[in-house]
């Protein structure tokens, strides 16, 4: 089984819905992304009994209750005019740090997420998800946005203030704005763990280029606190070369 750190989060070493709609914490059940509300209170996603009693700001949540499949959750702030004098906390963040290819973190539709980003207010109202489906093929990439479409229609594109060879795919509605961009990458800065229960050993794995989806579902009601003002992680991908 294949497990993926953020080289980043090392150093500092989601909503799960039934069936029924009935909101889970993290660990226990994939986000529904078609139906996540934002009523949706973050004590129920990422209860306090997660909270780490090694590590300060972290929480650590066993996916099904398998040690063996524990995934971190960084709490951090976050900041508008991140790297200027202006520099001011609006909110917070809780990233995902590490994941494995088998986690079922949120889904859309038939497409599982690996991991689940979350912003909040400092009073726990949810502003944001960051949605992350590691090692897609051209093919898969090219099939969630068929998905996405089919489900809201024709896409507003723009270019990514991250990188201008990006496209995002906009979809707005009454309570929230959907965007999705996809990305290339080789691997390069990534440390891959191949774990083989079977030997009891633990290796480097193999670079294996491929694409990822990142699914941004932002609160229509607070997207003056997201769009433009996150740039850490993987919501760096979200804002538009014009926010």
């Amino acid at each position: 089984m294949k497990k993926y750190i953020n080289l980043l989060f090392t150093l500092f070493l989601i909503t799960f819905t039934s069936c029924d709609g009935q909101v889970k914490p993290i660990g226990e059940a994939p986000l529904d992304l078609e139906k996540f509300s934002f009523t949706t209170k973050l004590s129920d996603l990422i209860p306090e009994k997660y909270k780490s009693k090694t590590y300060e700001n972290v929480y650590e949540i066993e996916i099904n209750g398998d040690r063996r499949k524990t995934i971190m959750f960084q709490k951090d702030s976050t900041f508008s005019h991140q790297f200027t004098s202006e520099r001011k906390a609006i909110g917070l963040e809780y990233r995902q740090g590490n994941w494995g290819m088998d986690d079922r973190i949120g889904v859309f539709k038939k497409q599982y997420f690996q991991k689940v980003n979350l912003a909040t207010t400092f009073d726990g109202k949810i502003k944001a998800l960051g949605c992350v489906a590691d090692e897609l093929t051209k093919s898969q990439a090219e099939n969630l946005l068929k998905m996405l479409t089919a489900e809201f229609g024709a896409s507003k594109t723009m270019k990514s203030s991250w990188n201008d060879k990006l496209t995002i795919h906009e979809w707005t509605k009454k309570d929230r704005i959907i965007r999705y961009v996809t990305s290339f990458t080789n691997e390069e800065n990534t440390m891959k763990i191949v774990i083989d229960k079977n030997e009891g050993t633990i290796s480097n794995g193999p670079k294996e280029p491929h694409y990822l989806g990142y699914l941004f579902i932002v609160n229509a009601a607070l997207k003056s606190e997201v769009l433009g003002k996150m740039n850490t992680g993987d919501f760096v991908y979200l804002s538009n070369d014009s926010e």
